[in-house]
């Protein structure tokens, strides 16, 4: 029996180790992100007949141009998002120098790189609840679980998608590549 599900896919060589799992799946914000891209198309229809009515060119056809650039660039961000909570895949590399984050859509995204030398306290992140509060805390997309470490002085997350036991075998088997840094920074008050 594996440690991991069939929806994470993991590549081992003593260079390296690849985690490659789907995004999270949050049904309800999927639903309502599609809904709000139907509205946001209607809103861009009756925009566009109101800006090309032929009327004279005046402070209102203004007010229009800027208000259709920042409902465009919504409907750009509405789309990617809904696109990430459908399609998306993380990718997780870590080699003997870095780790790296690739979050994609149809293999178009980005990469994040951390050097190995700045990550402390690895470790999961997840809410205590009973499970059947979690199943509906993970439908909404506001109980999920992962995987986290620390860099200088901000907290990364990444395998949201993962359930507690899934994101514990993560974190076991890059600790079984590299031996990362568990103190905890206490900062020191300067004598007076």
């Amino acid at each position: 029996m594996t440690r991991y599900p069939t929806a994470v896919q993991v590549h081992e060589t003593s260079e390296q180790v690849t985690f490659d799992m789907p995004a999270p799946r949050r049904p309800l914000m999927a639903f309502f992100m599609a809904s709000w891209l139907v509205g946001w198309a209607y809103g861009i229809v009756f925009m566009s007949q109101q800006f090309f009515s032929g009327a004279p060119f005046g402070a209102d056809r203004i007010f229009l141009a800027v208000w259709c650039a920042f409902w465009l660039a919504a409907g750009g961000w509405g789309a990617t998002w809904l696109a990430w909570l459908l399609a998306g895949r993380e990718r997780v590399t870590l080699d003997r120098s870095s780790l790296r984050i690739r979050r994609s859509v149809f293999e178009v995204g980005f990469t994040a790189t951390y050097p190995l030398s700045g990550i402390t306290q690895l470790r999961t992140f997840g809410r205590e609840v009973p499970p059947l509060l979690a199943a509906g805390l993970n439908f909404t997309g506001r109980g999920a679980s992962g995987v986290r470490f620390s860099l200088r002085n901000r907290t990364v997350r990444f395998a949201r998608a993962l359930d507690e036991l899934t994101a514990r075998s993560v974190v076991d088997t890059m600790r079984a590549h590299h031996p990362f840094d568990d103190t905890v920074a206490v900062p020191v008050k300067p004598a007076a």
